[in-house]
Parts: C-alpha cells; sequence; structure tokens
C-alpha cells in the first residue's frame, strides 16, 4: 500500500504540499459509527500531525446529527483548518448546516472552486518533507 495515500469504505486521502486531501466516496451515507472511523483513520493517517484539511464533501449523499457533530468536534483534532468543497445543492446543504449548527471548533470555510479552497487552506500549511 502506497504511505501517502490511504482509503476506507469512505473516503481517500492522501497529503499534498503539507494539505491533508479528504475527498468522500460517491454516495457515503455517514453516520455516528461512520464518523468515529473516518476520523480515527484520518489521525492515523496524519500521525496525530496537525494540517489543514481539505474536505471534499461531493460524493457525500447524507450525514446524520449525531455524525454532523462528531465531526465538528472531534472530527476537528489535528486539523488547522478545514475546507469543505461542494458543489451540488445536496452538498451545500450539507456543508452549511455542518457549518452554521454544529459550528466547527476550527476555522472552517465552504467552497464551490477547489483552486479557491487550496489557496484559503495554503495560509495554515507548513511544508513536511
Amino acid at each position: 500500500m502506497d504511505k501517502s495515500r490511504f482509503e476506507n469504505e469512505y473516503a481517500s486521502f492522501w497529503i499534498e504540499a503539507g494539505i491533508v486531501y479528504f475527498v468522500y466516496k460517491p454516495n457515503s451515507v455517514v453516520s455516528l459509527e461512520a464518523a468515529r472511523k473516518i476520523v480515527e483513520d484520518r489521525i492515523k493517517f496524519q500521525k496525530q500531525q496537525d494540517f489543514p484539511i481539505y474536505c471534499d464533501i461531493r460524493g457525500m449523499k447524507s450525514a446524520d446529527k449525531e455524525a454532523r457533530n462528531y465531526l465538528a468536534k472531534e472530527g476537528s483534532s489535528y486539523a488547522r483548518a478545514v475546507a469543505v468543497v461542494v458543489d451540488s445543492p445536496m452538498s451545500k446543504i450539507i456543508g452549511n448546516i455542518y457549518l452554521g449548527l454544529n459550528k466547527p471548533i476550527t476555522p472552517s470555510r465552504l467552497f464551490t472552486d477547489e483552486k479557491d479552497a487550496v489557496e484559503y487552506l495554503k495560509q495554515f500549511a507548513t511544508q513536511y518533507t
């Protein structure tokens, strides 16, 4: 397995230019149990180091309230900042609920443009070798 990339049943992640890219797989349904697995795998992958997180939720079909709460709080562990990337009306709704109601504890913003999301995260990135 390539150590610079990790995949579980919900998402793929990799590190590029000091940013963790986290992309949900198509039609992902995120329950509290799934959220716990996602966060646990991401933190292990990051080796418990802080990174800005590019979180592409365009593949997410749904996330229940408990999962969103978990991702907003515990999911912010080892995250300097989070850029949530959306496109469809459904992903925008999920993203806005997450940011507005669940109130993540790290700086977090919603983006429809991937380049804007990366630019936002660059200010939080540290180059890792």
